[in-house]
């Protein structure tokens, strides 16, 4: 196990520790996620012990939530967040709200995701987007007709196949970093701090 770090109020250990801080991998994706988000990513380099599985996992990010696609990357960024949280996987959430501010969203929108539906901040598509986030990341799962419905009328097919990439992406990660406990990094936490819905306590209570 790693050593313990307090965020916010909570103890984070960790069932099984990433690579030591000095250990270095030689994958390009890696490294250029590292320089858009600024820190290095503890669920990445666990993953980094299992040979082949962090590069199928960052081939994964690549195609689902970074670089050139239909659908804005900060959108992107914005439901993988939405989808961790109704997943209850604080981890994974604050990761997609950090790096959607990266991707330029601002704060306050941010701050507004669990209010999307009413929030003048979101628009209609990006609403219909966040609905379909919202019925992907919940366990049992719904019925999707209707939120796949609704985000037709905004979105080509595409856009949509975008969309349920980034739902299905972090599915994994909300199982990975759930199931591991993986620890919240400086960045991301002093982020989520400022985020009220990112708070410990708030899912701690979706947990009760």
């Amino acid at each position: 196990m790693n050593n313990v770090s307090l965020i916010g109020r909570t103890a984070i250990v960790s069932e099984i520790a990433p690579l030591a801080a000095d250990a270095n991998t030689d994958s390009e994706d890696l490294r250029q996620l590292i320089a858009f988000v600024g820190y290095r990513p503890n669920a990445l380099f666990t993953m980094a012990k299992r040979p082949g599985l962090l590069d199928a996992v960052l081939g994964l990010v690549r195609v689902t939530v970074r670089g050139d696609g239909q659908l804005s990357e900060g959108l992107r960024f914005l439901i993988a967040a939405e989808t961790s949280r109704a997943a209850g996987c604080r981890y994974s959430a604050a990761h997609a709200a950090h790096a959607a501010a990266h991707a330029g969203e601002p704060e306050d929108k941010i701050a507004a995701l669990p209010a999307y539906q009413s929030s003048a901040l979101y628009d209609a598509a990006e609403r219909a987007a966040l609905a379909f986030a919202s019925v992907g990341g919940e366990l049992p799962m719904r019925p999707a007709a209707a939120a796949f419905a609704a985000a037709r009328i905004h979105f080509p097919e595409p856009a949509l196949i975008e969309i349920l990439g980034v739902i299905s992406a972090f599915g994994w990660f909300n199982r990975w970093n759930s199931l591991n406990n993986s620890d919240l990094e400086a960045e991301p936490a002093a982020f989520a701090q400022r985020i009220g819905w990112l708070q410990p306590e708030q899912f701690m209570r979706r947990k009760a």
